[in-house]
């Protein structure tokens, strides 16, 4: 194309400057249609993805509130981007059930009183009566019996096919370790209730339940639901165990829905220590946290988004008591060099 002829074609211009007061200056967009389109957006929103919890996209929980915020600034800490974890763990309780199983049998004429003198020890979470500096979280977690999971089988191929020396080895116990064959697991679909306060996603894919290792030949999608409902109806806890394999593969997210709003840093058992950097030191016998994956040594990087990393043990007892029902706790737990499997 010719000079001449570049010079006569035409181009659609637009005024992007500020306003700044000047009401002949058009906008670039008129604010009522992009309004119009924002709340179409949102009227198009699947009624079940408009229940879930207002979090970001890999948030561990929901939307932190101020009063977050604030006991972050008020230990010398900041809040942190949360990250994708490689495993994933989240443990809720029935107090009922829970705390039942550490009080002596009485006698049937007295089992009425005994009933509700444990309920008054352990009284049911009530919202209406959260503290007014409670985490939004905790303001909507107000039915911890209120949860359920959906899961799907792995999928699978009826056409048997030779398997190359690659195949064998990495079936082999060599190949187990060194981690170049994936056994296929449950994968999640959909969940509700307490696991929204945890970082599980769909797709993620079941590992255990209880401890339990969760095989596909022993366990189908159904059998490992009914197997969640006998956990927490005999044990009064439920604790499952996922894995994202797209995560960051040192880091984990550990959720626990405390079954006792008031319960003290030393009551959730859980001792932390400055070995340089903020870790476990110790997990007390029969405490709450026994239910999770937690190990001595591993790294403590956050507390519900609270970076702990430089925190002393009395800084990390301070939020966890400032906190409400839900704690999520990202840790960073280091690899074996060679096998790639945790320490």
């Amino acid at each position: 194309m010719s000079d001449s002829d570049g010079s006569n074609e035409e181009y659609d211009t637009f005024n992007t400057e500020a306003n700044s007061g000047n009401t002949n200056t058009p906008f670039l967009f008129d604010p009522a249609s992009i309004a119009h389109v924002s709340a179409t957006a949102e009227a198009s929103v699947a009624p079940s993805a408009s229940q879930r919890l207002n979090r970001n996209r890999f948030s561990s929980n929901g939307s932190r509130s101020q009063a977050t915020t604030q006991l972050a600034s008020d230990v010398g800490s900041t809040m942190l981007q949360s990250r994708i974890p490689f495993l994933k763990s989240v443990t809720f309780f029935d107090p009922k059930i829970y705390y039942r199983k550490e009080v002596v049998p009485v006698a049937a004429e007295e089992e009425e009183n005994a009933d509700v003198d444990n309920n008054d020890d352990h009284p049911d979470v009530d919202s209406d009566n959260a503290p007014a500096n409670d985490d939004e979280v905790t303001v909507e977690l107000n039915n911890l019996q209120h949860w359920d999971i959906f899961l799907q089988d792995p999928p699978t191929n009826p056409i048997a096919t030779k398997r190359s020396l690659r195949q064998k080895l990495n079936q082999s116990k060599l190949g187990a370790v060194l981690k170049l064959h994936k056994s296929p697991h449950l994968t999640i679909t959909d969940y509700e209730g307490l696991f929204e306060y945890s970082s599980i996603q769909t797709g993620d894919e079941l590992l255990s339940i209880n401890t339990h290792t969760i095989d596909p030949k022993l366990f189908d999608a159904q059998g490992a639901r009914t197997f969640m409902d006998e956990c927490i109806e005999k044990e009064g806890v439920l604790n499952i165990v996922t894995e994202n394999p797209m995560g960051e593969d040192i880091l984990l997210h550990i959720t626990i829905i405390k079954p006792r709003r008031d319960m003290t840093y030393h009551d959730l058992g859980l001792i932390v220590w400055n070995w340089p950097y903020l870790c476990v030191h110790q997990i007390n016998e029969g405490s709450i946290f026994e239910h999770t994956p937690i190990r001595e040594m591993d790294q403590l990087m956050a507390i519900n988004d609270i970076d702990c990393s430089k925190m002393r043990e009395r800084e990390f007892a301070t939020v966890v008591e400032g906190l409400g029902m839900e704690l999520t706790i990202t840790l960073v737990r280091r690899k074996h060099r060679y096998t790639g499997s945790f320490k």
